[in-house]
This record gives C-alpha cells, sequence and structure tokens, in this order.
C-alpha cells in the first residue's frame, strides 16, 4: 500500500497496532541522493547497508503513530565517505516528522503540555521545549505586527502570585497584550510604544487611576469609560451590607431563610422568576431596613437605563440627593467613586456604550488555562493567551477548508458536478478511431458515470452487428 503516511515518494509495506494500542508503520523513503554530501561528487555513490530508526507521527486516529524508516547508507567511491540517506519529512534532532513537531507546537498552545505528551507519545519536555520555541517565533512576529485596536480594553489579573495587565481588542474579544505587570510605568511604556495609538477612539477599564494617567498621556484623544458592572458592583455590595447587618439581628430559622435569599437581593427583578419575585416582595414588605437599601441599589441601577448623558447625570444627582441619610455610610463607596469618576462612568452614554466584558471573559479563560497547566512560567501563559484558538476560530478553519476543497474540485462537461480531480477523466468527445481528433477541441472532463451513459454510440463496431455491452 503505498503512501499510506499521505507523504510523497514514501513506500509503506505494512502497518500494525501493538499492545499499546499505537500504530507501527513500516516505511521507507524512495528518492536516492544524487551526490555525496562530503566531497560532492555526482553520481558515484552505491549503497552500504540500511539502518532502522523509529520516528514519532502525529497522531492518526486517535492512537499514538510510530514510522519505522528503513533508512540507506551510502558511501561515495571517490572520497570513501559514508552518510545516511536524506529524510526531508523527518526531524532529525528529535526523532518525528516535521508535521508531528508542528502537530505539538500547535496543540501545545491549547493543552497542557502533559496532555499532548500523552497524546502524541514523547516525553513532557520534548514538548516543551517544542512549545518555547514556537512561543519565541509568535511572539518575534507578534512585536512586529501588533496595532492598538480602535477599542481598546484594560483590566488585570493575577497570575503567577503578581497581578498583570491583559490589553484586548474589545471589538473582536482577542488580547493583543499580556504585560508582566500592572503598573502605571509599564502601561504607560506599552501605550506610548505601540503603533497605532493615535487611532485609538474608547477605552473600557475599570477604576484604576495609574491606568486613567497612563492613558490620558499616552492617548489623549481617546475616551476612558468606566465599566458598568464595576460601578454597579459597588451598588450590590452595599446592598450585600445591609442585608447582612440586618441578618446579624435575626433569630436563627429566619437568619439562615434570609441568607438563602440573598441573591434576589442582588439580582434586577426582570431577572426573578415568579416564585423568587413572591419571597422578595415579603422580606421587602416586612422589613423597612432592607426595603430602603433595596431601593436605593434599584434606583442606582436604573441610571443605566438613560439614552444621553445629561440624562443620566441628571438622574445620578438625583439619586444622590435622594439618598436617606441613614444609608449614606452603606452606600459610601458608591457616592466616593460615582464623584472621582463621574465623567468617566457618564462617557458610557454617549460614546458606544462598549463595556468591558470581552476583557473579563478572556481573564476568566487564561486562569482556567493557567490552572490546568499548574505552572506555567509567564512567557508560556502569554503565548497561550495570545495566539491559542478561540472557539470561534476552529469554525472559521473548518469552513475555510471546506472552500479550499471545493475551490479544487473540477466540473463534469455533462453533467456539471462537481468532483475530486482525481475521479474526472480526460475523454475524447468523438473517439480517435470514429474520426476524432486530438486536439483540445475534441477533449472534455467527464466524471466517471456521464462516461459510463454517454458513450453507447462509441462502443458500436464498424460492422452491423449486436451492440458491445457495457
Amino acid at each position: 500500500m503505498a503512501n499510506l503516511m499521505y507523504l510523497p515518494d514514501w513506500t509503506v509495506t505494512d502497518y500494525e497496532i501493538d499492545s499499546d494500542g499505537a500504530y507501527r508503520i513500516p516505511a521507507s523513503y524512495d528518492v536516492a541522493p544524487e551526490h555525496c554530501v562530503k566531497c560532492g561528487t555526482v553520481g558515484n555513490l552505491y549503497k552500504h547497508g540500511t539502518k532502522t530508526t523509529v520516528y514519532v507521527d502525529a497522531p492518526v486516529h486517535g492512537r499514538q503513530t510510530f514510522i519505522e524508516v528503513k533508512r540507506a547508507r551510502y558511501r561515495c567511491r571517490d572520497c570513501g565517505g559514508t552518510f545516511m540517506q536524506d529524510l526531508p519529512d523527518m526531524d532529525d534532532s528529535r526523532r518525528m516528522t516535521v508535521r508531528c513537531r508542528e502537530y505539538i507546537a500547535a496543540q501545545a498552545l491549547l493543552k497542557p503540555n502533559t496532555h499532548v505528551a500523552d497524546d502524541v507519545g514523547v516525553d513532557e519536555k520534548i514538548v516543551r521545549q517544542i512549545g518555547k520555541e514556537n512561543a519565541a517565533v509568535l511572539l518575534e512576529d507578534h512585536a512586529i505586527n501588533i496595532r492598538a485596536p480602535r477599542i481598546l480594553g484594560l483590566d488585570e489579573l493575577m497570575l503567577g502570585g503578581e497581578m498583570r495587565c491583559i490589553i484586548v481588542d474589545i471589538e473582536d474579544s482577542w488580547p493583543i497584550e499580556l504585560l508582566p505587570s500592572r503598573d502605571q510605568g509599564a502601561v504607560h511604556r506599552f501605550l506610548c510604544t505601540i503603533p497605532g495609538r493615535e487611532e485609538v477612539k474608547v477605552v473600557a477599564m475599570d477604576m484604576w487611576k495609574p491606568y486613567r494617567a497612563a492613558v490620558h498621556h499616552a492617548m489623549p484623544q481617546a475616551i476612558v469609560i468606566v465599566d458598568k458592572w464595576h460601578v454597579q458592583r459597588l451598588a450590590n455590595d452595599a446592598m450585600e451590607t445591609a442585608r447582612r447587618r440586618f441578618q446579624g439581628l435575626l433569630e436563627a430559622r429566619d437568619r439562615r431563610e434570609l441568607k438563602k435569599g440573598r441573591k434576589m437581593f442582588l439580582t434586577r427583578p426582570f431577572n426573578l422568576s415568579p416564585m423568587e419575585q413572591m419571597n422578595l416582595d415579603g422580606w421587602l414588605k416586612n422589613t423597612p431596613e432592607l426595603r430602603g437599601a433595596y431601593e436605593a441599589k434599584e434606583g442606582f441601577m436604573d441610571i443605566w437605563s438613560c439614552r444621553k448623558s445629561e440624562t443620566a447625570k441628571a438622574a445620578l444627582d438625583d439619586w444622590r440627593t435622594s439618598l436617606p441619610a441613614h444609608l449614606r455610610p452603606v452606600f459610601g463607596p458608591v457616592l466616593t467613586a460615582t464623584k472621582n469618576w463621574e465623567t468617566e462612568i457618564l462617557n458610557y452614554f454617549d460614546h458606544g456604550r462598549y463595556t468591558n466584558a470581552a476583557t473579563e471573559a478572556r481573564n476568566r479563560v487564561i486562569k482556567m488555562t493557567n490552572r490546568l497547566g499548574a505552572g506555567y512560567s509567564f512567557p508560556a501563559i502569554r503565548a497561550r493567551t495570545l495566539f491559542g484558538k478561540r472557539p470561534g476560530r476552529v469554525k472559521k478553519e473548518k469552513a475555510a477548508a471546506e472552500v479550499a476543497r471545493k475551490a479544487a474540485m473540477v466540473q463534469c462537461d455533462i453533467c456539471k458536478a462537481l468532483f475530486g480531480p482525481a475521479i474526472i477523466e480526460i475523454n475524447h468527445i468523438r473517439p480517435i478511431r470514429h474520426g476524432g481528433t486530438t486536439e483540445v477541441s475534441n477533449r472534455q472532463m467527464v466524471c466517471p458515470n456521464c462516461h459510463r451513459l454517454h458513450t453507447e454510440d462509441w462502443l458500436k463496431p464498424v460492422h452491423d452487428s449486436t451492440p458491445l455491452s457495457e
């Protein structure tokens, strides 16, 4: 069975499945060298024995795959030197195929190293080395091609015991950089040096003053928007504080019931189930202490239903003035944040209503990836962050592969259906023995079915006898 490995110029004699469930494929390379690699003499070589070497291949059908290559040794008649047959499809430094190395490099960005090593059948150290080399190439190319997005998101996450800054393109929800620190100096240096920074329109962030200072200096034209979730969370935290204080005054049974219902005090009313709405109404009607905090929280949340910043500012001012005195200490963080970040909060309403949700989502994925790896270095997790495929990208790649497959197909000139190039045959419209010529005008691309159904007249003999059957 020739070329079972789907590599040109190889011959596969057989295959077997060993006791470990892995494929073992004996194979030989059919291309002989033309010159001596030591002295350069052409055409004066002869075989000088063979050597069987086992190479690891990418998994096939979910099984580890090993190719047992019968590799020829050659001797030069002029210089007497010996050398092994060149195998362009093999990586001799690691005893694996080139496509296996490429498979490991791609999978190491998506899976833990131990998982890739188990899939392929190599040591984890090999996977780590290949992944490191591939990451270095990708990061070098990334440093050349990086460009600031139109809508930029800034956030931080804890990795390796340190806070790191992540920068995301909000429009496509994909990171453009992961910085080793979230300090103002590190963020400022990056924003000042990234190409295209003058084209950034909006920067979404949480309420971290170093970010704001760095953006104002490096991108003065950009509009800073505070992510609404971080502002609304302060109101939810105040509601939680009020609930816990009241909860501590209750009897054990009522305290447990109130604790079970904590979620309904934080959820917007239109997202509650009928049962939750009934329970919430019961608590609010019988506990004025909770009703005041809940109404203050909901009044603050309603500000984000405004269409323009002018109406939102008016609603925010009304909320501040109408907040009862006894609730001001509880909602103190909300009052302080809306005073210090009022401009950035109100920018949300007039500049596209952008949030940092895409950045927060990437943070969660990065943390999960880091936990699965259990001890990635910062360069390793950075490479996985920037170059690991998003779920939608796999679907796009499959669609692109399907488009490429259809583009390579050939149309039958008779039935107009598409077929693979290996199926379509070049046939003469009229056979040569019946007056046909070898000209292009007498040729057509025909599928097997049309060739069978449309050649009855061709098969008739010259004499008048029964037509030949198919």
